[in-house]
Parts: C-alpha cells; structure tokens; sequence
C-alpha cells in the first residue's frame, strides 16, 4: 500500500489520449515572471505564452510547460488538448475507496502557487472538485503506480485540460 508523498510538482504529461507521440511546441513568455516545468499556460498576446494566474481555469488554456525558462524566454509547452497529464491533489485528508474513485469524470480546479527551483507547484484543489463545468480540469483516471493511492491523502490524478483554446470554450465531459 503505497503512502502518497505531500509533493507538488504541477502537470506532467503522461501519454495521449488515443496514443501516439506526445507533441510539444516552442514558444515565447509573455511575462517578466518565470514559467515552471508543469505549470498550465495560456496564450496571449502576438503569439506568446504565461502561467495560468486563476484558479478556475481561462478560455486561453494552451497546455503545459515541458521546461522551466526565465521571464521573457522560450518554453516549450505539451499544447495538444488531447494530452493526458497527472497532477497531485492537495488533499489533506483520506478520501477512502468509494469517494476517491467517485470523482472519476468530475471537474476541478487548481491551486496556482510560484514554483519552486525550476518545477512548478501547482496541484488540484481537491476540497473543490464538482461535477460543474467552469474548471480547467476533467478527472480522466488515477496514476497508476506503486507510490500512488487513490484512497488516500494527496492521491495522483489524470486529467485533461478543460478549457483548451484548439477545442473552442471546452471540451466538455469527455466520459
């Protein structure tokens, strides 16, 4: 039985959602502030990027940084809205077997925090997942692993990204 580590690392892609090669593409920060491997960005003006800075999600979502790069640099970003990522919940306490799996399908947001070194420190609000549509998260599964348990505290999710601007305002339930 695993016992889930209190260890915020962002968004890390993990495959896509019908398979393939994980895509990523180059571009410009938009921001005198850094861009941490892991955190969600958005699109801006003239093409350039910065860290999603709300916690309920933009219409602008582009993906994920794949790199840390200092403000005003080039960060290469997972943008396929088809990308698969897992992200650890901020949950502090046990969510137990039936409510943990019983968020599969469900929507949340998240918790938006500076990095730390190059990584990012963004998790999934887990006091705030719903079955509403207006977060940037949908629940697709659990990470499957032998340091990850969905039963407790901090569990690893998989997730999509919502509100992806190549798919319109959102992509909706995808279950």
């Amino acid at each position: 039985m695993a016992n889930n580590l209190d260890n915020p690392h962002g968004l890390n892609a993990i495959r896509m959602l019908n398979g393939g090669k994980i895509p990523m593409n180059k571009y410009t920060v938009a921001t005198t502030t850094a861009v941490y491997q892991g955190d969600v960005v958005t699109l801006r003006a003239a093409g350039k990027v910065a860290t999603l800075k709300t916690t309920g999600g933009a219409d602008n979502i582009l993906g994920v940084a794949a790199n840390y790069t200092a403000a005003s640099g080039t960060v290469w970003v997972y943008d396929h809205p088809e990308t698969v990522f897992e992200i650890q919940s901020d949950g502090a306490t046990d969510p137990g077997s039936t409510t943990g799996w019983g968020q599969i399908g469900n929507t949340g947001p998240l918790i938006v925090t500076a990095g730390s070194g190059k990584r990012s420190q963004q998790e999934l609000d887990y006091s705030a997942i719903t079955t509403g549509t207006a977060d940037p998260l949908q629940i697709i599964g659990y990470y499957q692993g032998s340091d990850n348990d969905y039963t407790l505290a901090h569990a690893r999710y998989l997730v999509l990204l919502r509100e992806h601007i190549w798919m319109g305002k959102q992509i909706g339930n995808v279950i």
